[in-house]
């Protein structure tokens, strides 16, 4: 049948509250698409609304505040939460994802750190430093249709207080959200997706959410475990609505909002990470509505109907595996300084890099002049 969807104005966060979606500047309107019904599924208002999806996500963090620059324990949380972002880009989390149109699989591209920053931003503030660093280079143009996401991490020192969007997290009173995504056209023109992760200390907790039992994060847990439930929740949303015009719920939200707070574990080699759990749709109509909330699927799940057309999830994770792509990522870290907008690659960061990819042979003994025959492969790839 065919229902009418509200057109939304607005940016996807996490709430608080279990199980709460923070949608603001909702507004009436849009056009009447086809919508899946069945009659016992727990949320037959989540539906295909004709908006992009990002099916093969490449992923960049971006850490911004002096503390992951100088800090010793910020520095080593910064490659744990990259590391975090390499397994959930491959692990079963993915397969859930595949029915609304995902490929099941993605990478995650390089780390930046980012300095300077305000210690209240808002979130024009944001817009405009990504902005700055794709102009510096720290960070891609995105593609068209956009395929990149950023996953920016905020250090203890950072917050965000946006009254234009009710927005406020880990400010000293009146906090909002735990984290939140969104989007805006760069300056060449290409959508830019991105996510705000806030550090998610104790503070921020108690002055968000001040009765434990009802909060979507907890102080039982450690630090990492809430940012990486967040960052699930959040990278979940943005490839699967990242213009807030795809998936989603009217009512309930987006697919992170329908599952807030439900926690849950991820295995990948030796690495076990938290996550949010997420809402399957598949699952909900084919249990008439009594599991609809998973952490991993054991497979890819098929893709709905209405929605994106998808290549095989299969195919696309055997390709992407045999090919060069696995030994060439990630990327050296770059360093990117917001006022002097410089920036700047650590030489052992490079050195490593380099090791990883040719070691125990230098790069020179295997091709003598590898730079221009890698731009010759680009040359080539640009004219398939």
């Amino acid at each position: 049948m065919a229902v009418e969807v509200p057109k939304r104005v607005a940016f996807g966060g996490v709430s608080p509250k279990r199980k709460t979606a923070v949608l603001h500047g909702a507004a009436p309107g849009g056009a009447v698409v086809p919508g899946i019904s069945p009659a016992a599924a727990a949320f037959p208002g989540f539906t295909y609304n004709g908006g992009p999806v990002v099916k093969c996500p490449l992923i960049y963090a971006s850490f911004w505040g002096d503390l992951w620059r100088t800090d010793p324990a910020h520095l080593e949380r910064a490659g744990q939460l990259s590391q975090f972002l390499q397994d959930i880009a491959q692990s079963q989390f993915m397969n859930i994802l595949t029915q609304y149109g995902l490929y099941g699989t993605g990478l995650f591209m390089q780390a930046s750190f980012v300095g300077s920053i305000p210690a209240t931003l808002a979130n024009s503030d944001i817009e405009n430093i990504v902005q700055s660093c794709i102009n510096a280079g720290a960070l891609p143009e995105p593609s068209q249709p956009a395929d990149q996401i950023i996953v920016i991490f905020l250090d203890e020192n950072t917050g965000v207080n946006d009254p234009g969007l009710g927005l406020v997290m880990c400010e000293p009173t009146s906090d909002t959200a735990f984290g939140y995504h969104y989007f805006f056209t760069t300056a060449a023109g290409n959508p830019c997706y991105y996510a705000v992760i806030p550090a998610l200390a104790d503070a921020c907790l108690t002055e968000s959410c001040p009765s434990d039992p009802s909060c979507s994060l907890h102080l039982s847990e450690t630090q990492e475990q809430r940012v990486t439930q967040v960052t699930s929740h959040e990278f979940a949303e943005m490839v699967t609505d990242p213009e807030l015009s795809a998936w989603y719920d009217p009512n309930a939200g987006e697919l992170g909002d329908i599952c807030n707070g439900e926690s849950d574990t991820i295995t990948v080699g030796s690495n076990t990470w938290t996550v949010q759990r997420i809402y399957s749709k598949y699952d909900d109509i084919n249990s008439d509505g009594a599991t609809y909330c998973l952490a991993s699927a054991p497979s890819p799940e098929p893709a709905l109907s209405p929605g994106p057309a998808a290549l095989s999830a299969a195919a696309v994770k055997r390709a992407m595996r045999a090919g060069p792509v696995d030994r060439l990522l990630p990327l050296p870290p770059v360093r990117f300084d917001a006022s002097s907008k410089h920036v700047t690659h650590d030489d052992r960061d490079v050195r490593q890099y380099v090791g990883r990819l040719f070691s125990p042979v230098r790069h020179s003994q295997v091709i003598a002049n590898l730079p221009a025959f890698l731009r010759t492969v680009a040359d080539t790839l640009d004219k398939a």
